[in-house]
């Protein structure tokens, strides 16, 4: 009886024109303290079909600038960053996809701090002190009093920051239907080492939905992280789990391509610091444009904005996803 009222709910919804999804926008918490753990990407629902193969791949271009001296500690984040992934997902049934990341990194001091400086104070967000360190440095470093330091991680070029491996089952709903949820497990293996932090294999559990009218889509994400990095200074430094959260609003612009907005939340990896530039959650807000060609390609482009801006969150991040399925 359920499953028939399902089929008649969404052949109801398929003769009002319900226009397919094509969100979430591809991405991912970009504070590089949060990054030393698992960072959750937002993603579709749906696994690919039943013997299918897609290949992806995902370039995220970020500025990012923290600066905090209290009682106890110095924080100082000034640095540009690009992460590039390639990924691979294969469906074994019509609900059922497994799949692998290589996640790379490259950081440097970069060129962009005349115009971040700019558009913030444009936006009336602030520059948190900004405008009193040079252009193009790049530091990430956390000391403590007395100049112990507990952090320092050097410039990399194309280093290979970690392997994902992940699985996500549909438990309710289909591709067309007004609601769709599912279910993804992912585990990250760092392959990036350091002087300070000793990071370590971590386990995500994420819970995905979608609910779908007409040309409108809801997206959704809630999940739940490991955080198993340690410190050499101090092995209270870590929490032990972190939380993610992401809602996401999708309207169909046409055939083919629509727009997103979505909004994320990330729970802070370290804590005792108790200042939010550390220790506190990191909040984002993204929107972009996504689109289809062919069933065969597809493609999002999509900027992303710290809100509020005293968060452990990346200054801004622009992203571009490319995909392709066999």
């Amino acid at each position: 009886m359920v499953a028939g009222l399902l089929g008649l709910f969404t052949s109801a919804s398929r003769a009002a024109g319900q226009a397919p999804a094509l969100g979430p926008l591809t991405s991912e918490d970009g504070a590089p303290l949060h990054r030393l753990g698992l960072t959750a990407p937002a993603e579709s629902p749906d696994p690919v079909g039943t013997g299918s193969l897609r290949w992806g791949s995902w370039m995220a271009f970020s500025n990012v600038f923290e600066q905090e001296a209290g009682a106890e500690h110095v924080l100082l984040i000034d640095m540009e960053r690009l992460v590039t992934t390639a990924q691979v997902r294969y469906g074994v049934t019509r609900d059922l996809e497994i799949g692998g990341r290589l996640t790379f990194e490259t950081t440097g001091g970069g060129n962009l701090d005349p115009f971040l400086t700019w558009w913030h104070t444009f936006l009336r967000v602030g520059n948190a002190n900004r405008e009193r360190f040079r252009d193009g440095a790049y530091h990430q470093t956390v000391e403590m009093e007395g100049g112990e330091t507990v952090l320092d991680v050097p410039r990399r070029i194309f280093g290979l920051e970690d392997i994902r491996l992940f699985g996500k089952w549909r438990l309710a709903g289909s591709e067309d239907a007004p609601a769709t949820l599912s279910l993804r497990l992912t585990t990250r293996i760092p392959t990036a080492g350091g002087p300070f932090v000793q990071e370590n294999t971590d386990l995500d559990v994420s819970a995905l939905g979608r609910v779908s009218r007409a040309d409108w889509h809801g997206h959704a994400m809630l999940g739940a992280s490991t955080v198993r990095a340690t410190s050499d200074a101090d092995v209270r430094m870590f929490q032990a789990r972190s939380y993610h959260a992401l809602l996401g609003i999708e309207r169909s612009l046409g055939d083919g391509w629509a727009a997103v907005v979505q909004y994320q939340m990330s729970s802070p990896l370290l804590r005792s610091f108790e200042h939010r530039e550390l220790d506190g959650p990191s909040f984002n807000l993204t929107f972009g444009v996504a689109g289809t060609l062919d069933d065969t390609w597809r493609w999002d482009v999509s900027f992303q904005e710290d809100l509020p801006t005293d968060t452990p969150a990346a200054d801004f991040t622009l992203g571009v996803r490319l995909s392709r399925a066999w």
